[in-house]
């Protein structure tokens, strides 16, 4: 009894290291009130739309970390939907992950839903003028 209970302990704290290294390679959450003064100011941002209890948001997240340490000055976001209701209105978010890039102006340019793969991505960030 004893050794199920300890293997069971290990166990929890070994998948407790395990998601706190994945926490730490990528991109973070960023409130909607830090992002939105970014918006319709003459540069590209991209919104990742999404939530930190979703597994292809997380995947999400991790690709734009990649990406955003390889372009620093980017306006890159993810925004958690599920703490932040009133932005996946705003956005009209049907599905976890949607990314939206919205052009200088602010309007919305691009739409994806899903996850998207690091070289799609980085071309259409690209593309948009996402990417500095």
């Amino acid at each position: 009894m004893f050794r199920m209970f300890l293997i069971g302990f290990m166990l929890l704290l070994g998948g407790c290291g395990q998601e706190k290294a994945s926490h730490e390679s990528r991109l973070n959450v960023t409130p909607y009130n830090l992002a939105a003064p970014k918006i319709g100011r003459g540069k590209p941002v991209l919104l990742e739309l999404g939530s930190t209890s979703c597994r292809s948001c997380e995947d999400m997240a991790r690709t734009l970390y990649r990406i955003k340490k390889q372009h620093p000055r980017s306006a890159i976001y993810f925004i958690d939907i599920r703490r932040e209701r009133q932005v996946a209105v705003q956005y009209d978010v049907r599905m976890m992950p949607t990314q939206v890039i919205l052009g200088g102006s602010g309007k919305i340019v691009y739409r994806h839903i899903g996850p998207s793969e690091t070289k799609e991505l980085t071309e259409t960030l690209t593309r948009f003028g996402v990417l500095q």
